[in-house]
């Protein structure tokens, strides 16, 4: 026969055990956040292309970044880390070791066209191409050649889901999905997409993307192209 303060003891003891077991699946909710990584090109030093007088790519890109950042906190799902967050001068470089360091699930980098007259319009993005991979036989050798697929496969799915809602704000205007060796993606072990949002030398885009308005549609659109990208990929 157990003594009453034994008792005590047991079930106290499973008292304990079954709050360890409750609270495991909050902690386990919480670690499935995905993150996001959100690049606003340019910045300090390092203006981009003008837009007006007072206003330069980085100011542009830096905006709808931050705009973004707002919605998608909105969802709370997922943790969003901009590679700036002020007018600063960053690297390529240090972008990149910034996001091997943290291992994003998506990367987004926003720029601003420009160029071939002022009739020129709408928006391209651009996605690491298949033939820019490491070597092949090394792929094979570590085991990562599907992974890297992987990345390549998703950033191409998440290029036409940013393209079918940029068509919204942008009718008729798509100029694309493009495979580029871009500096940034390159060799990155991430899905990710580089988006250039209209062009500064088109006087009516020119409006668009100075409006803190149309920088808010802009911002939703892509809020929605990475809630639909997860949906497609998880």
């Amino acid at each position: 026969m157990l003594s009453l303060t034994k008792k005590l003891m047991l079930l106290t003891g499973l008292l304990l055990l079954c709050t360890v077991v409750y609270e495991v699946p909050s902690l386990s909710a919480a670690e499935k956040k995905h993150l996001v990584v959100i690049d606003p090109a340019h910045g300090g030093q390092e203006s981009g292309v003008k837009v007006t007088d007072k206003a330069e790519e980085k100011d542009v890109t830096l905006a709808i970044a931050l705009a973004l950042q707002k919605e998608l906190a909105k969802e709370g799902l997922y943790e969003v880390a901009l590679t700036r967050d002020s007018d600063k001068t960053v690297s390529c470089e240090d972008r990149r070791k910034y996001i091997s360091k943290i291992k994003p699930d998506v990367l987004l980098s926003l720029h601003i066209n420009a160029g071939f007259g002022k009739n020129a319009e709408g928006f391209e993005i651009y996605y690491p191409g298949f033939s820019n991979m490491p070597d092949q036989k090394k792929l094979v050798k570590d085991g990562t050649k599907d992974a890297k697929n992987k990345y390549l496969n998703d950033s191409v799915r998440f290029a036409q889901i940013i393209q079918k809602n940029l068509d919204v704000l942008f009718p008729r205007k798509g100029r694309g999905l493009r495979e580029a060796d871009t500096p940034l993606l390159e060799g990155m072990s991430v899905p990710g997409v580089v988006v250039e949002i209209g062009f500064a030398t088109n006087p009516e885009e020119r409006k668009k993307l100075l409006t803190a308005s149309s920088q808010s549609e802009i911002a939703k659109a892509l809020a929605k192209s990475i809630k639909l990208f997860f949906q497609v990929t998880s």
